[in-house]
């Protein structure tokens, strides 16, 4: 009979739904319909219904349900279809009622109360199905079936679980997993949030299970890519007890998800980063994980998290530094395996982004020639890109280590970079070329003859402004060189690609009042010496002087220092440009007045510069004393000064003056500009050294230079060896020259054998073995001083270029009422009572000769 039970208690229709015999159902159920419902008479008390879930047969389901089965029906331990499925994880069979989408099988509410079970064996086979019912592929990215399990409140009682204390804490993973399979969406995090999880896994991150350490870390991690929660578990002290998780657990899984997080947490704003860098025992635990580690995973991990700390935080940076991370994260830019190899790139890039001791740290490790090797040799652009990014970073703002790191990628990879799609390389390109274009040997024609000018007329066409102007500074770098001597074929050239066009579209159009400044200097540079740049510029009906002289009373001091450096590369040596200018409205002195009284050495350079070639188109000022309160000004930064970049800059100009208007030479040497540019030929920074050479070279057409400037090479010889390797390009007096021999002739004291030569130096902080240009000098030479007291009344012109710094310090303003500047202007302050015999000298100079 159907209806009589085996010795298990299953009778035969049991059977057969239990192993998908849908014939003998139909047999049994026409026989007698009453065996729809029967139980087995074991402890479970199945009906057929339960036996088919049990089998896992989905024919056998399908016609009981067509039979008029209860689905709704449960076994004596209280499971009903969907509870019987979790527990043979018939993920099939789940997914089949689901589309049947019955209400008498609640397939999400069943399973998240049976997750929430106080049974583990329970919990942990739920727990198993949400897992991979909520599993995405990289494919297809995240499985749709998030929503059902964010909509039937599966996340908050995912977090109940994770609170409760009733069940093994393993058995609590697979609810975890599940989590994380669904927590990159915005909404899950949020009832993460408003149901207590950050404080509920960080207390989680204390198990005695390693696997439950991980995954609450890994949803730590997740929960810290948005901001707002990243401060919520920084209140609810996880940076500390993530740290504290770092120094006892040795798990590399684990360790992973720990960095991980802390590094997120890092990101999210400066002040966590500050907290995280500056919490006890973080980055020397973080630096002490690198000793003989071997997982790739950690690895990895370990390095992109010194990129995050360490990302434009000085105080993290130097503790990266001082506890010695820089040697591991070398190695790590040796190994094949790209991903580790980028992190570790980019975190030297980041360890040292703007940060002078740092960058001198690192380079002092020699890194930089790793990382050269690194970019000839890799295929890989983002190796490249990285790569070329830490090379820059570690340059840092000092000019000779970036025309060291410029000169050592080359000039055909700079202009590759500006070719590239990268826009960190188009960055890096132009501003390697304009590195190479500046200072006193430089590639100028190099760059011409790899054409590299042309990239850069497109590349200025650029949607990002930081490309631009880097751009429109390279331009101006390749059209005038020290002293304002212009390069006519790289000038040529712009003009052909229409470069002035562009040039003066951005000076009147850009919404950037930095890059309408730059442009206008520019095309200053372009112009320079040029009637045909001139010209063209004249036939664009939207340039006018008036635009340039406006930018003068603008509200960013930068802008109006840079405006009137733009008028002075105008008026440079131009007499019919000058006249336009004034004819234009002209520019008032009490513009210039704020930055000639300013704290800032640069905007004292540039003004006094700008004063001295605008003098006679000032009308609020009488010429000679402006002149000579900027002369003296520039002379008393030779003097003076400490920064490199001030010093470079101020040579630059005195080198411009040099060969300017007959008058000007002659108040420079009055006031013992020879004595200050001989001592600058033994400056430590190219640079300077250049400069201060070509500066002399241009002065040595006055009698008195020549004559000043001959005792202290004869006093010193090793200066002359430097002025005439700088000024081989640029001029220097046959009269000076015909002296020299003839003091070589009648006797010199011998130069001692075993001194350095020119050659074989490198810029400081550079510790390697690399010809570069750099004069070695004892004390003794260094101090020497030669003067003369005669004064003559010479003054020649003869030629041109320029150096404009690009970075300048925001200056003290003030605002005292304006008066007329007084012709014994000193370094820091509008009047001066002391040394009125060598500017009452220096005016005579220039009055005769006006």
């Amino acid at each position: 009979m159907a209806d009589e039970f085996d010795a298990a208690g299953w009778a035969q229709i049991h059977h057969a739904a239990q192993r998908g015999f849908t014939k003998s159902i139909t047999f049994f159920l026409s026989d007698d319909a009453s065996l729809l419902e029967l139980e087995t008479t074991d402890e479970l008390h199945l009906t057929p219904f339960l036996c088919a879930v049990d089998g896992g047969k989905e024919d056998s389901i399908k016609l009981l349900m067509e039979q008029g089965a209860n689905v709704e029906a449960l076994s004596s331990l209280n499971h009903g279809a969907v509870e019987i499925c979790a527990n043979k994880f018939y993920i099939d069979l789940l997914t089949y009622f689901m589309d049947l989408d019955d209400p008498r099988i609640p397939v999400w509410k069943h399973l998240l109360r049976y997750v929430s079970s106080e049974a583990d064996e329970e919990a942990e086979a739920a727990g198993k199905c949400l897992r991979t019912m909520t599993q995405g592929s990289e494919e297809s990215g995240l499985n749709p079936n998030w929503e059902h399990l964010y909509k039937h409140g599966g996340v908050p009682v995912i977090v109940k679980v994770a609170k409760g204390s009733s069940i093994a804490d393993e058995a609590k993973i697979p609810a975890f997993q599940t989590l994380l399979n669904v927590i990159e969406k915005h909404e899950v995090k949020e009832q993460v949030i408003s149901s207590g999880g950050i404080p509920t896994f960080i207390k989680l991150l204390k198990s005695p299970c390693n696997h439950v350490i991980q995954l609450s870390a890994e949803i730590l991690k997740e929960m810290a890519t948005e901001k707002e929660y990243a401060d919520v578990e920084s209140q609810n002290n996880a940076i500390q007890t993530l740290v504290k998780v770092m120094q006892t657990v040795r798990d590399e899984e684990v360790l992973v998800q720990v960095l991980e997080c802390l590094g997120n947490i890092a990101e999210a704003n400066t002040k966590l980063k500050s907290q995280v860098g500056t919490c006890p025992g973080c980055i020397p635990t973080i630096v002490g994980l690198f000793e003989n580690q071997k997982d790739k995973n950690l690895l990895h991990s370990l390095a992109r998290v010194v990129g995050k700390i360490a990302d434009k935080d000085e105080v993290n940076q130097n503790s990266f530094i001082e506890n010695g991370v820089t040697p591991h994260i070398v190695v790590l830019t040796a190994t094949r395996n790209r991903d580790i190899q980028v992190s570790a790139v980019e975190a030297i890039s980041k360890v040292a982004d703007n940060n002078k001791k740092t960058q001198k740290a690192i380079l002092a490790d020699n890194v930089q020639e790793h990382l050269l090797r690194l970019l000839k040799n890799t295929r890989a652009k983002i190796v490249l890109e990285k790569t070329a990014l830490a090379l820059w970073s570690l340059a840092g703002s000092d000019f000779d280590i970036r025309r060291y790191m410029a000169e050592r990628m080359e000039v055909n990879l700079m202009i590759e970079f500006v070719n590239s799609m990268s826009e960190n390389l188009q960055y890096i390109g132009a501003e390697g070329l304009s590195v190479l274009a500046q200072g006193p040997l430089t590639y100028q024609s190099e760059i011409a003859r790899l054409n590299g000018i042309a990239p850069l007329g497109r590349l200025i066409q650029s949607n990002q402004e930081y490309i631009i102007l880097s751009v429109v500074r390279s331009i101006r770098h390749l059209c005038v060189g020290v002293a304002y001597v212009p390069h006519r074929p790289n000038q040529n050239t712009i003009l052909q690609f229409r470069g002035i066009k562009y040039l003066v579209a951005l000076m009147v159009h850009s919404e950037n009042e930095n890059i309408q400044v730059e442009s206008a200097l520019t095309l200053g540079c372009v112009s320079m010496c040029n009637q045909a740049a001139l010209d063209d510029i004249y036939q664009n009906i939207d340039f006018s002087y008036v635009r340039i002289v406006k930018m003068m009373y603008s509200s960013i001091p930068e802008v109006r220092l840079l405006a009137g450096s733009a008028l002075a590369a105008f008026a440079y040596n131009n007499i019919n440009q000058q006249k336009r200018i004034a004819d234009q409205g002209g520019v008032r002195f009490n513009c210039f007045v704020p930055f000639l009284q300013s704290d800032d050495e640069y905007f004292r350079c540039n003004a006094a510069f700008q004063v001295v070639v605008l003098s006679k188109i000032i009308p609020d000022e009488e010429q000679a004393l402006s002149s000579a309160a900027g002369i003296k000004l520039l002379v008393d930064l030779l003097q003076d000064s400490t920064s490199n970049d001030t010093l470079a800059l101020a040579t630059d100009c005195v080198a411009r003056l040099g060969h300017t208007r007959a008058g000007v030479p002659a108040a420079m040497v009055s006031i013992h500009a020879v004595e200050h540019l001989c001592t600058l030929l033994q400056h430590k920074a190219e640079q300077v050294r250049g400069n201060a050479a070509i500066a002399l070279g241009y002065l040595s057409y006055n009698h008195s230079a020549e004559r000043q400037l001959l005792n202290r090479c004869r006093s010193s010889p090793y200066l002359i060896r430097v002025l005439l390797y700088y000024t081989k390009q640029s001029k220097i007096s046959p009269a000076f020259l015909e002296s020299w021999k003839h003091y070589k002739k009648i006797g010199l004291p011998p130069i001692p054998e075993g001194r350095p030569s020119l050659i074989g130096f490198k810029p400081e902080g550079i510790n390697e073995n690399r010809p570069i240009t750099m004069l070695s000098l004892d004390e003794s030479n260094a101090n020497t001083r030669s003067l003369s007291n005669l004064m003559a009344d010479d003054g020649g012109v003869t030629g041109r270029s320029s150096r404009m710094t690009n970075t300048a310090a925001t200056p003290r303003m003030s605002n005292t009422p304006l008066q007329p500047i007084d012709a014994n202007l000193s370094a820091s302050q509008m009047s001066l009572d002391s040394q009125k015999s060598s500017t009452s000298l220096m005016q005579q100079e220039v009055l005769a000769a006006e």
